[in-house]
């Protein structure tokens, strides 16, 4: 079944002044739509659906209505277009919400949404404001709005943008129950407002006298690490403390030597050597003891200069 174009024609009344010239103009047009309209007809009888189309939208260009999408979509149809078809239908329900043949386009949309559905797509329009926007899905540019492409179930990436708007990228998820709208309103980009301009001239500060100037800050103060002088005593002290115990230590064994060979010697001793030996003795003996004397207050010395010295 395909539906006639149903357009009201304005007409003067008996005793009224005729119409003027613009509603003539508009009368033409209707008329001019009428026939194409009713071509179209003609042609969608003769099973010639392509042709048809072609007739029902320069009859839109002529004089766009609602009907003429529902034509289109019953050739796309016929044509085997089912994603066409279903996009006409929808567009004819949305121009002509309450439409009297509203719930049997709605069966029939149902039905072409089954068979999408049926080879694992579904059919997605998208709505922008404005309408120039550029409508792409997955990268590929369906153009302004409305635009409608068929889907395979899963994700996918909208963008819409505009010159002059925000730019909008939504991820979504296609299911294949049933066609899905999308309805997208671009936001302007903010314009920077620019500094107003004044014609006052700025004051000047007035010179500031001497007295004004504040003084130069004083020099930077340095300071230098004065080397550190170590320990310098503490080893001397130190190194004396050890020689003299070592020489104290050397004298010791030389005296115990010159006794032993005064108590055991195997022959008899002249009175001259033994006095050598005995003198020898005493005197490296003595020697040894003033040597520990020695390291012992050096010693002692070494450790006050360890805790004094830094």
């Amino acid at each position: 079944m395909i539906y006639a174009l149903v357009i009201a024609l304005t007409l003067s009344a008996p005793g009224k002044k005729p119409p003027p010239p613009a509603a003539a103009e508009e009368t033409g047009d209707v008329a001019k739509a009428k026939e194409l309209f009713q071509w179209g007809q003609k042609l969608y009888k003769q099973a010639r659906y392509a042709e048809a189309i072609a007739k029902f939208e320069e009859a839109y260009a002529v004089r766009p209505h609602p009907v003429i999408y529902f034509n289109i979509g019953k050739c796309n149809e016929q044509l085997g277009e089912t994603a066409k078809a279903l996009r006409n239908y929808r567009d004819y329900l949305r121009l002509a919400p309450d439409a009297k043949d509203k719930e049997t386009v709605t069966d029939a949309i149902a039905n072409l949404e089954r068979r999408l559905r049926e080879k694992g797509m579904q059919q997605l329009m998208v709505f922008a404001d404005p309408a120039n926007a550029r409508i792409s899905v997955d990268g590929k540019e369906l153009g302004g709005s409305p635009a409608s492409v068929e889907l395979v179930a899963g994700n996918h990436i909208l963008t819409v943008q505009a010159d002059g708007y925000e730019k909008v990228e939504r991820s979504f998820v296609m299911q294949t129950t049933r066609a899905t709208e999308m309805t997208i309103t671009l936001r302007p980009v903010a314009k920077e407002t620019p500094p107003i301009a004044t014609d006052v001239p700025k004051k000047e500060d007035p010179p500031k006298s001497v007295t004004d100037v504040p003084p130069p800050p004083p020099p930077p103060v340095v300071v230098v690490d004065q080397p550190k002088k170590g320990r310098v005593f503490t080893y001397v002290a130190g190194g004396t403390a050890i020689a003299a115990l070592g020489a104290g230590i050397g004298m010791g064994i030389a005296a115990q030597s010159n006794a032993d060979k005064l108590t055991k010697a195997t022959t008899p001793l002249t009175r001259e050597q033994a006095d050598q030996f005995d003198q020898a003795a005493k005197g490296l003996g003595t020697g040894a003891t003033v040597a520990y004397i020695g390291a012992g207050v050096a010693a002692a010395a070494a450790v006050v200069l360890f805790f004094v010295e830094k």
